[in-house]
This record gives C-alpha cells, structure tokens and sequence, in this order.
C-alpha cells in the first residue's frame, strides 16, 4: 500500500515574515511552496490528490462500519441459534450430507469385502 498523502496546504499566519504573511503554502516532500506560483496543472493535480485522499479515508471510515456491523450480525445469528435450541448436525461442525438408506452403503461394502 502507498504511503499517505506527503502535501500539506497551510494558510499563512500573521505571524508569519515577510511577503509569506497570509498566503497559501504547499508543503510537499519537506519543502514549503506559494500556491499562486504553482502552474495551473499542479493546482489541478494538488486538488485531485486532495479529493482522493478525502475519499479513501471515506472507505476506511466504511470498511470500519461494515466490520463492526459484521462482527455484531455474528454475535446476533450466535444467539439467534443457540436461544431457538438448534443442534449442530455433527460433532466437528460441518454439514455431513445424507447419503441415503444405510442398508444400502452396507450391503455395497459387504459386496467389496468379498
């Protein structure tokens, strides 16, 4: 997976010095940048790499729901279960299907055997 957005968009402070007081800045890979001597086609790049990130953290925030939404489904069908009183069909838990009359599986091992 890649790494987090490494931009950062600052409003200039009052506090700031110089002609850097009360302009934007651009942040990227450790240096700091003025937004209006960006080009046009980095503004684009910079807005779309900024709306993409707002997106993904939209999925994490949704994948984070849909879990805890899964795990409290699971306790739900648990209980669910275990209130109705419902055995499970075999000792190691998984489905063992019917075969059909028993007599006959002997009858076909005993026809084997011989």
């Amino acid at each position: 997976m890649s790494d987090p957005v490494q931009a950062q968009v600052e409003e200039g402070s009052s506090e700031a010095q110089g002609a850097n007081a009360g302009q934007q800045t651009l942040t990227f890979d450790g240096r700091v940048y003025a937004m209006q001597s960006l080009p046009p086609e980095a503004i684009n790049v910079l807005n779309d790499l900024i709306r993409s990130e707002n997106e993904l953290n939209e999925h994490r925030f949704r994948m984070r729901q849909l879990s805890a939404a899964q795990q409290s489904l699971t306790a739900a069908l648990g209980q669910l279960i275990q209130s109705a009183g419902i055995e499970p069909m075999s000792d190691e838990g998984e489905f063992k299907p019917w075969l059909g009359d028993q007599s006959d599986s002997d009858v076909a091992k005993d026809a084997e055997a011989a």
